[in-house]
């Protein structure tokens, strides 16, 4: 038997998707002030990054007094102007329906990447986007990200930033799991959950399951410029810990010299070893000369500089990345011992050289 037409369900089914159709200039997202991160106490732990943003019909739906996409949009504009000057690769996919009219099917697509990340230009793409609308093809979304990530070998974040409302689990699910096949423990998965609708909290819970790696937070969360800046730093990167070498300058040079002698050479040589073979990452090596104070402070802070620099040529002869290398010369500024002793000048005619690692995912 023919069923009867409800026509109650098909006006709620309608409004859903003409819910955000554009109606003029797509909305340019706002950034919240930001909280500078300093770099010289982290080092990315990812190679690259992708925001996954939902742009469908319930994310036109107004949640205190403004549309959900806009938060979101804003949100991932704070995210992007917080993102710290490093070498990563970035891309934007959206799945929903946001340009045109805004109905109908959604898609998952890229918009930006991946490619070398560039603030600029990933909010330009970011306010690319005219509206909310459309169904919410997460499952879609997960499967872009995967081919975007597809050539990707080393550590990458996905973040997801959605109200999680309408969306068909089992295919997101599969999705997901293909994606975790894909980077295995390299991958880690990020949600933000843009609202209070409590119906997609099991996905949530079922997407990021991975303790010490995945995450999820409310939008809400991480608003404030503290909240976006410990959010950035705990999914891009990881804290460095910096271990010291101190090698004796009688060990390295000839007296009142700035040309490494080959014991000088062998103990580099091994360090160089240690560097390159240890199984972490090192992201920053700071190489820094001291001298006694026998002579006059210029000559002296010319000759520490001079012997820093050496060293440095050394350890990248030896195959260490030159562009992680810092090199500095302290001069007689900072003695470990006195100077008024032959033995206290021996101990302050040093090379430091100042490792800086942090232990990334293989």
């Amino acid at each position: 038997m023919k069923k009867p037409f409800n026509a109650g369900i098909f006006a709620a089914v309608l409004s859903l998707l003409l819910v955000g159709c554009a109606s003029g200039p797509a909305y340019q997202p706002v950034a919240s002030q930001t909280e500078s991160i300093d770099m010289d106490a982290f080092a990315p732990k990812v190679e690259a990054f992708v925001v996954l943003l939902d742009i469908s019909s319930s994310m036109g739906e107004d949640y205190q007094d403004r549309p959900k996409v806009q938060i979101a949009q804003d949100l991932v504009a704070s995210f992007n102007a917080t993102v710290p000057p490093a070498d990563f690769k970035a891309g934007l996919v959206t799945f929903g329906n946001g340009s045109g009219r805004c109905l109908g099917r959604g898609e998952g697509k890229g918009v930006y990447g991946l490619e070398a990340y560039q603030t600029a230009d990933f909010a330009s793409a970011l306010g690319s986007i005219e509206c909310a609308g459309g169904t919410t093809p997460m499952s879609e979304g997960v499967d872009a990200t995967a081919q975007m990530l597809s050539g990707q070998s080393g550590p990458v974040a996905v973040i997801i930033v959605s109200d999680f409302q309408w969306v068909a689990a089992r295919p997101v699910n599969r999705s997901v799991e293909a994606l975790k096949a894909q980077h295995g423990e390299n991958l880690c998965l990020h949600t933000v959950k843009v609202g209070d609708n409590t119906t997609g909290d099991a996905l949530i819970a079922s997407i990021a399951n991975t303790p010490g790696c995945d995450s999820s937070v409310a939008a809400g969360d991480i608003a404030s410029a503290g909240g976006m800046a410990n959010y950035v730093t705990g999914v891009l990167l990881a804290p460095l810990e910096y271990e010291k070498h101190a090698v004796s300058a009688t060990a390295l040079f000839d007296f009142d010299k700035a040309v490494l002698k080959e014991q000088g050479k062998a103990e580099l040589r091994n360090l160089a070893e240690y560097i390159k073979g240890k199984g972490i990452t090192v992201a920053d090596i700071d190489v820094i000369g001291h001298t006694d104070s026998m002579g006059s402070e210029e000559y002296n802070q010319d000759l520490s500089e001079r012997r820093a620099m050496a060293v440095k040529e050394y350890l990248v002869s030896m195959g260490v990345d030159s562009a992680i290398i810092d090199v500095s010369g302290k001069g007689e500024s900072e003695p470990v011992a006195s100077n008024d002793t032959e033995e206290g000048r021996a101990q302050n005619r040093r090379v430091e050289i100042h490792v800086g690692t942090t232990r990334l995912k293989n």
